[in-house]
């Protein structure tokens, strides 16, 4: 039995926009934080943006919200550490944990960091409509929904 295949352009493929998309922007996103001299990238601005939303959490709490792997993330961790913008204490609890707290100049770092970062996806988005945005919200969080409930 033969199955018949008919041509799928790549550029036309769904999953395949969706991820140049997201790597485009995180290279354009690279280039604006090196540009204004900011000394961190995207995934490190990620895990910063945790921590500033919620000091004190755990590496895996990090690893969940960020969507990164443990490894990947305590590689970050390290690297703002070495930049002295995070720090690891133990947990008053639980002393076979830690967890992560900015340092002062992690927190100095938000005001201009978010207006950046606010500044280039106002650039990204700047043709669509508010409803637009909203509705790639949904999309691309009925997406990773999906996702997780494949468990694959």
């Amino acid at each position: 039995m033969t199955s018949e295949h008919s041509a799928y352009p790549l550029h036309e493929s769904t999953y395949y926009l969706i991820v140049r998309t997201a790597m485009h922007m995180k290279t354009a996103l690279y280039r604006a934080l090196h540009q204004a001299d900011m000394g961190v990238t995207p995934e490190q601005w990620s895990v910063l943006c945790c921590l500033w939303e919620k000091e004190g959490l755990y590496l895996t709490e990090v690893t969940e919200k960020t969507g990164r792997d443990k490894y990947t993330i305590s590689r970050i961790v390290n690297l703002l550490a070495k930049k002295g913008l995070v720090e690891s204490r133990p947990d008053r609890g639980d002393k076979r944990r830690t967890n992560l707290y900015l340092t002062a100049r992690g927190r100095e770092l938000q005001e201009p960091l978010t207006r950046l970062v606010e500044e280039f996806t106002a650039k990204l988005f700047q043709d669509f409509s508010d409803q637009d945005i909203d509705y790639a919200k949904r999309l691309t969080k009925g997406i990773l929904n999906n996702i997780d409930k494949l468990r694959l």
